[in-house]
């Protein structure tokens, strides 16, 4: 899927870490979705590697296939279903712009049971900084 200028659908794409206490190696977070013009239906992928277990072995690897995507500005809800253990995800992406003088766009992986879109993105505090990445969210007129 390639997200182009000007495209008349919502999109998200982006990816990076999250850090991970003081572990050097943060959570990896890949993603990309794009709305496919019925409701809130959407098409894409989500990589996320969790490293809270540790590296190596105690890393958890998900894949997810995206079923919804729901942009507001500069924020973006995405949701659907692992791959691998047929569990739900949830991601909140928000971007605070692009270059080095923006502020860290933010990136926030809940588990679900369902995959939706339909709940109120996190307030600031509760959101992680995307370190060594970055986030896009295009909004369609």
């Amino acid at each position: 899927m390639i997200a182009q200028a000007g495209a008349k659908v919502d999109r998200a794409t982006g990816g990076g870490q999250t850090l991970v206490d003081n572990q050097s190696a943060g959570n990896t977070i890949a993603f990309t979705a794009q709305n496919t013009g019925t409701d809130d239906a959407a098409r894409g992928n989500v990589t996320y590697i969790d490293r809270t277990g540790g590296t190596g072995q105690s890393q958890v690897v998900n894949h997810g296939t995206v079923k919804c995507l729901v942009v507001d500005g500069s924020m973006a809800e995405i949701s659907g279903v692992w791959d691998n253990t047929g569990g739900a995800f949830q991601v909140f992406v928000v971007d605070n712009g692009q270059g080095a003088a923006a502020e860290d766009d933010a990136v926030t992986v809940t588990q679900l049971t369902t995959p939706t879109c339909d709940d109120d993105f996190p307030d600031d505090e509760d959101q992680t900084a995307l370190a060594r990445g970055n986030a896009q969210v295009y909004d369609a007129p």
